[in-house]
């Protein structure tokens, strides 16, 4: 009894500890959103208590939205700790394939197509999201110097740069580290702006009345529908990052989200309560913010500064993290290419580092900030991406749901109104957004529809490529060479195989020029759920008069990036001169035209420029060999 006691106190400590972290992990891009959301929203729109209230509502609303959906909802939809957008399309192909062997409807297939093209849609808009957040966080932070220094305005886009270039820097520390760094930073920021925020909020409680539906809905309903949109579009604006309480789910777990949400939640919404009630009383207020702070003195105020700008490169962490875990999944459901991933946690697989992606986001947020140069112009380039991609995710947990629930449908009808209510919250979000495109919106738009056009011409180009590759089942290979009786020479290749069970291109292609080594090996790299730790085992698949051919199984911990395979070949006896690993080079020959000779020639470049494997598993150069070939590339053709 009393080591199940033990063990039980020792999981909430653990999820304490975690919910520790994610407050500086995952939260910063939400917990920011108090440096622009009301000054934004009362740009143009008349400070009266009546608008006041009605913004602060639709504030809270949002909230409980939010924690409905994403802190609630989609954290019951994991696979295996892992979330986000491309997990619910893992989830939704499982599902419909269970499916499809116990009942034959086109709709699983028409289900799979559709949710794979919203995966695509809602991935690219919120990795496209990933790189305006930090320009717009620190920006907007490091724009609270001007309040009081004006004089020192030309240094701010300095400033922010140098910022970035740091933020990016640090990632490859690692998530946790990182967290280590930021989580106490973030509570500081948290529990600073919850009592700067209460301090004027008992100065005017009557506005705690805003949490009343009543008042988001009067504000709707008594204005124009040319005021509501644009509101709501920088409304909507407090609760971006939110995406991030489900992507970055593998990072955490989902108690630890919750807890952190909740604490956030609390000291964020009496901030707004505090700039509503500030604004009340100072209509005059350009940035009600870093003003609300003045009384407390300049000291305060200097703290204050210091304290956003670190929180506004912490609220950028978020999204970063976030987007390495978007590309991950793309990754592994071969709808982006392959790139180096660095595991940074012994603790925790999902916590991971991608240099390819670090640099491309550190690159197109330098862009950003020296485009827009303003959080003001900014913002109106922030929250079209993320609320589309809000509504893409809405319609991908309805099909999953659906999916789960087809045999007892009564459970889904159930639950469909909240759906519906979520739907009806992310298409006024969405539309209220769409106004911003000729002001800003186009460029996170061009941004995702680059990415979305990348993910197309992988997907089919890289399906293209396997069907053209000659391939063979293990079996049936056996066969063939009994049949054929090809030429043995002596000596070992090596073929690095994902399938154990089929036969690499390059080698048929050998055998197809009528020679074999007189050993083979199929050598397979595979990750463990362990951080640390490598095993390893042969197996005989083949043996006749003069060819052995074996299958390697290298079983390693996922913290260990590069493994020596060269090493464990000697390790397990195979020193037989000469001695080559074999990779196969195909060469993509287009014979498409048109839109489709467009797409297949970028992924071609594409294909032509991802990194070789070789240098992980420690290949000397000498030993290398590519057997390939040109490879032709079309779609099928319809029959008429």
């Amino acid at each position: 009894m009393e080591s199940i006691l033990e063990e039980e106190s020792s999981k909430q400590i653990g999820t304490l500890f975690l919910a520790y972290l994610a407050i500086g992990g995952i939260l910063g891009d939400i917990g920011t959103s108090p440096l622009y959301v009301i000054s934004l929203t009362f740009k143009n729109l008349t400070i009266s208590k009546e608008n006041v209230m009605g913004v602060l509502s639709l504030i809270f609303w949002s909230f409980m939205f939010l924690s409905a959906k994403y802190a609630g909802l989609a954290l019951n939809l994991d696979n295996d700790g892992e979330g986000g957008t491309f997990t619910l399309m893992h989830l939704i192909q499982t599902e419909a394939n269970k499916l499809k062997k116990s009942i034959l409807r086109y709709k699983f297939t028409f289900i799979i197509g559709f949710a794979s093209i919203l995966s695509m849609i809602c991935g690219a808009l919120l990795l496209s999201d990933g790189v305006i957040t930090p320009s717009i966080s620190v920006l907007a932070a490091v724009e609270g110097i001007e309040v009081i220094y004006p004089h020192l305005a030309e240094f701010i886009l300095p400033i922010a740069t140098i910022i970035l270039c740091a933020l990016f820097f640090l990632q490859k520390r690692g998530t946790e580290k990182i967290a280590k760094l930021f989580s106490p930073i973030i509570i500081v920021w948290f529990v600073s702006i919850g009592l700067v925020g209460l301090k004027n909020l008992v100065e005017m409680p009557c506005l705690l009345k805003s949490i009343n539906p009543y008042y988001a809905l009067h504000f709707i309903l008594s204005h124009p529908l040319s005021i509501v949109f644009p509101i709501l579009g920088y409304v909507v604006l407090c609760i971006t990052g939110g995406e991030a309480l489900y992507a970055d789910e593998a990072h955490y777990s989902k108690p630890a989200i919750r807890i952190a949400w909740g604490v956030a939640a609390i000291c964020l919404l009496i901030n707004y309560l505090g700039q509503g009630a500030f604004i009340l009383k100072h209509p005059q207020s350009q940035n009600p913010f870093f003003d609300m702070s003045l009384p407390f003195g300049h000291a305060f105020y200097i703290y204050l500064l210091i304290l956003a700008t670190l929180a506004a490169i912490i609220a950028s962490q978020a999204m970063i993290t976030g987007s390495f875990s978007t590309y991950k999944q793309a990754m592994e459901l071969r709808m982006l290419p392959r790139v180096e991933i660095r595991n940074t946690s012994h603790k925790t697989a999902g916590q991971i580092y991608i240099p390819t992606v670090n640099r491309a986001m550190f690159l197109a947020c330098l862009t950003t900030v020296f485009i827009f140069k303003k959080s003001d112009a900014l913002g109106d380039a922030y929250g079209l991406a993320v609320t589309g991609a809000f509504i893409g995710t809405t319609l991908m947990m309805t099909m999953l749901l659906f999916l789960k629930n087809y045999q007892q449908q009564k459970k889904f009808f159930m639950i469909l109104p909240l759906l519906c209510i979520f739907l009806m919250f992310d298409s006024a979000f969405f539309f209220s957004n769409l106004g911003k495109i000729p002001t800003g919106g186009w460029f996170p738009l061009i941004i995702a529809t680059f990415l979305v056009l990348t993910m197309l011409a992988w997907k089919h180009g890289s399906l293209l490529l396997y069907y053209a590759i000659p391939k063979m089942p293990l079996k049936k290979f056996v066969n063939t060479i009994k049949e054929e009786k090809p030429l043995v020479l002596k000596g070992t290749n090596i073929y690095m195989t994902l399938n154990p069970n089929e036969v690499p291109g390059c080698l048929l292609e050998e055998v197809k020029e009528g020679w074999i080594k007189q050993t083979v090996l199929f050598v397979s790299v595979q990750n463990t759920h362990l951080p640390w730790g490598i095993h390893y085992e042969k197996k005989l698949l083949i043996k006749m008069k003069d060819i052995e051919i074996y299958q390697i199984i290298i079983n390693k911990g996922y913290m260990r990036l590069f493994v020596n395979v060269p090493n464990i070949i000697k390790t397990l006896g195979f020193e037989t001169q000469p001695r080559r690993f074999v990779f196969s080079l195909w060469n993509p020959i287009i014979t498409e035209t048109s839109w489709k000779k467009l797409l297949l020639q970028y992924f071609r470049l594409i294909y032509k420029n991802t990194s070789s494997l070789t240098t992980r598993f420690a290949i000397p150069t000498e030993e290398l060999l590519y057997i390939g070939k040109d490879i032709k590339l079309s779609f099928p053709k319809n029959k008429s």
